[in-house]
């Protein structure tokens, strides 16, 4: 039999619930074979749970009768993506009942038809009393306990809010190539066209009123025009690239950051990152953009593998987070972290920035990033590099966001960027020790 969409979703969500891989990395396996409009259902299937993980949850645990055994977990799977369809997606209730029992068939789960077809069938009785039901933080707020609390004692004012944000759609944005024009005539493109948008916050950003398939944006193909988020933008701004300096953008791909420091000044860019696959995706922008780079496989914290020990001017430095200021693109990261993956990421992070600032020359500055809320990965990790190195200076960035006396903080919000968080630094001649009595 054919593979479907919804057998596709299955099979995605099982290995969600497993930790097995990363949604993005999912929908490119199971996707592949399916035609365009299977591969749009299942990207806003998929999508969809994710978003609603935990309230999902929370339904199926009052629907079952007794909680499934493990070898079983795929009906699971079958029972959340049968709940998200009849209860977001407003398909024909008897469509999605009946291919959710073929597919406990195909899953070889043959005895399980009867209880897949009363379970879908109660939900879609108690359909809207279980969709008001939250009963549970985790099932209100469509996160895991444990980020919520450690929003809370971060932000007292905000967290809220960024757990509201991170359960929409974000905003398409746009960074208009200045070398090529500029952003108001671009704009005006766009509106000619009849694609409706607004300036964003960054000086080369447009946000657009609804998303649009890149192939339908004027020029794109010609390098007029990409897409990257507004407050990724300002971190290329925060550097301020100038002509002929040697520039290190570490952590590099998927490029966004790397074309737009070139579109900025003419430098000599390195963009270094660990996987050779994703460099390729740097490699495509930077020919459409009509830029070049030198592209580096490598690993940032071990230097003696890939640095000429000739040091930077600056370094953009976009360390591996947590990815928490971008749950609304990525809705599986609330489930691939823990506290315990936390852990693991400080210990990454602290040997990536002491190791890419031994690479930077004395009077350079290197600009620290992450695309995460979390204090411990931002501002704390910042400060205990600055105790950690006399010769480290913090400076004051005029960009929007929160300034947490270690760096700028931003939030996502609806008309705007994701969350994401900025320190630069500048390394200055390490002061002698004082003499001692």
């Amino acid at each position: 039999m054919k593979r479907s969409a919804r057998t596709s979703a299955v099979e995605i969500i099982h290995a969600l619930q497993n930790q097995q891989s990363n949604l993005d990395a999912l929908l490119r396996k199971f996707g592949k074979s399916l035609d365009e409009p299977d591969r749009k259902h299942l990207q806003a299937l998929c999508y969809g749970i994710c978003r609603e993980w935990f309230h999902i949850e929370a339904i199926e645990k009052q629907l079952l009768d007794k909680p499934l055994k493990a070898r079983d977990q795929i009906l699971s799977a079958i029972v959340r993506c049968g709940i998200y369809e009849l209860g977001w997606m407003h398909t024909k209730p008897y469509a999605v009942v009946s291919e959710y029992v073929d597919v406990t068939v195909l899953e070889g789960r043959p005895w399980a038809r009867g209880l897949i077809n009363a379970v879908l069938r109660q939900f879609i009785r108690k359909k809207s009393e279980l969709k008001m039901e939250r009963r549970s933080q985790e099932a209100l707020w469509n996160h895991p306990i444990w980020l919520i609390e450690e929003l809370r004692r971060a932000w007292p004012e905000q967290w809220e809010q960024i757990l509201v944000e991170n359960n929409v759609h974000p905003p398409m944005t746009l960074r208009v190539n200045r070398r090529k024009g500029s952003r108001d005539a671009y704009l005006q493109k766009l509106l000619d066209e009849g694609i409706d948008a607004v300036p964003g916050s960054a000086p080369d950003s447009i946000r657009l009123a609804e998303p649009t398939g890149i192939q339908a944006l004027p020029g794109f193909d010609d390098g007029a025009v990409s897409v990257q988020d507004e407050s990724s933008q300002w971190a290329s701004l925060a550097l301020g690239p100038a002509d002929q300096e040697r520039i290190l953008d570490a952590c590099a791909a998927p490029g966004g950051k790397t074309c737009h420091l070139l579109e900025l000044a003419d430098v000599q860019l390195t963009a270094l990152d660990i996987s050779e696959q994703r460099l390729t995706r740097i490699k495509e922008n930077l020919v459409r953009l009509g830029l070049r780079a030198h592209l580096q496989a490598a690993d940032a914290s071990h230097v003696d593998g890939w640095w000429d020990k000739e040091p930077f001017d600056a370094i953009l430095l976009d360390l591996p987070c947590s990815a928490t200021g971008v749950i609304r693109r990525n809705p599986d990261v609330r489930l691939m972290r823990s506290e315990e993956s936390l852990r693991a990421l400080n210990s990454m992070q602290t040997m990536i920035l002491d190791a890419a600032w031994t690479t930077l020359r004395t009077g350079g500055r290197m600009l620290i990033t992450t695309c995460s809320v979390l204090p411990r990965e931002n501002q704390e990790l910042v400060k205990k590099f600055i105790d950690r190195h006399q010769e480290a200076t913090l400076q004051l960035l005029e960009i929007p966001g929160l300034d947490t006396g270690f760096g700028t903080q931003q939030f996502p919000t609806h008309t705007g960027g994701d969350g994401f968080y900025y320190a630069l630094l500048v390394k200055s001649a390490t002061q002698p020790e004082k003499a001692t009595a």
